[in-house]
């Protein structure tokens, strides 16, 4: 499946971006494929092997010694992550209002009613850097700093843990990749602000968090030169 978006320019013109089921990007209907922002930041997990295999342990013996338990909690997570995505997506772009939905609600009450928003699920891409990705949304400040946005879903028990480190610096990377990607392709949005809002998936809160987008898009590049000569390039 491929979703083809027209992102607005700030010369008046328009550029196609080109998405397909494997997160890659492209310019227009046939140029070269890209790699995501996600995909080029897995050398910002700290030592993904060992955390990994102790989380996957500890969900087995949370679920009696189930050894599928981790990928079921992956697969539900996901699936909430999608939930909220959409759920937002379809308030910034019709004004859905869902009061049933806790998790959206978590998510308007800290940031998303008080905001406002210009865009939401734009594609983006790097024209000199080759990378490309889909922000989350993008917003307009009352002193006209353009800001752009990442919504995460994460479990209340782990929070304090969650937020802080390494994961952390991964977000802040991917909203400095966003960042940066804007202004490079000489997008009609210029953001000077980052922010990422975490929200609990039991819906009993969310926080909002502010990154430093120059300090993010270091770590983004520091990454991403990583995965170029683990590849054999660069």
């Amino acid at each position: 499946m491929i979703d083809l978006q027209q992102h607005p320019l700030a010369n008046g013109a328009r550029v196609t971006i080109s998405r397909n089921g494997r997160h890659q990007y492209w310019v227009g209907e046939d140029g070269p494929k890209m790699k995501s922002v996600t995909g080029l930041l897995r050398h910002i997990d700290g030592d993904t092997f060992g955390i990994g295999v102790n989380w996957a342990l500890k969900k087995a013996r949370e679920d009696g010694g189930n050894l599928d338990a981790p990928k079921q909690f992956t697969k539900e997570s996901l699936q909430v992550g999608n939930h909220l995505h959409q759920a937002i997506d379809d308030y910034i772009t019709h004004g859905t209002i869902n009061e049933d939905d806790l998790l959206w609600m978590a998510w308007y009450h800290t940031i998303g009613q008080q905001t406002e928003f210009l865009a939401s699920e734009r594609f983006l891409y790097h024209p000199v850097l080759a990378y490309g990705g889909t922000v989350d949304a993008i917003s307009l400040s009352d002193d006209g700093e353009v800001g752009v946005h990442d919504w995460k879903s994460v479990e209340p028990a782990s929070w304090a843990k969650y937020g802080a480190g390494l994961r952390l610096n991964k977000d802040a990377g991917q909203l400095g990749a966003y960042a940066n990607a804007l202004k490079s392709m000489g997008s009609v949005w210029e953001p000077s602000r980052g922010y990422i809002t975490y929200v609990m998936r039991d819906g009993s809160g969310a926080e909002t968090i502010e990154v430093d987008l120059e300090r993010g898009f270091k770590l983004f590049q520091a990454s991403r030169d990583l995965y170029l000569l683990t590849q054999g390039g660069g």
